[in-house]
């Protein structure tokens, strides 16, 4: 009988602790099934998410400089050229690898990518040409991920940089 009422107890209190929090986080089971359902790159950019905090900052060991106009033309070939310097030095970086991929939107707003991630071209001096044809107008941005020579790949999310661009 004291085994049962101190169940029941503990069952009623759980129940009260849970039934408005899940795990006295402050949110609700329906909103926290909501958010696993909707749980997405965007609910990870949310102001302090792990994304945002990944993504949004200023490149770690790079600066990357953007030496071409940002408006290009739909239904042709267009490029946009940058250049990247080591932060530390501001020498040109002439053996990176610069990743970069197309998102249509504004950054991780839509997550609608053009195409898969590509590496830009290496001119030499620490240039590197993207190119690419965009069939829509519109504002689209440019993801750029540079991996510094010695570098492991994983540098690249400290060494992003995101770039907009207008299709007309």
């Amino acid at each position: 009988m004291i085994v049962t009422v101190i169940a029941i107890a503990a069952v009623v209190t759980i129940a009260g602790l849970f039934s408005n929090t899940v795990f006295g986080l402050g949110c609700s089971p329906t909103s926290m099934m909501q958010g696993w359902k909707d749980l997405s790159t965007n609910s990870m950019m949310e102001s302090g998410g792990m994304m945002s905090s990944m993504m949004n900052q200023v490149p770690k060991d790079v600066i990357i400089k953007i030496e071409s106009s940002q408006q290009v033309s739909v239904g042709k070939e267009d490029q946009i050229k940058l250049l990247v310097l080591d932060k530390n030095t501001g020498t040109p970086l002439t053996d990176a690898q610069v990743t970069v991929g197309l998102e249509e939107g504004t950054p991780m707003g839509t997550m609608n990518m053009v195409g898969e991630m590509f590496d830009a071209e290496n001119l030499g001096d620490g240039t590197y040409l993207v190119k690419f044809t965009l069939d829509s107008p519109g504002y689209y941005t440019l993801h750029t991920h540079v991996i510094p020579a010695g570098k492991s790949m994983y540098s690249m999310m400290e060494n992003h940089m995101d770039i907009g661009i207008i299709a007309k």
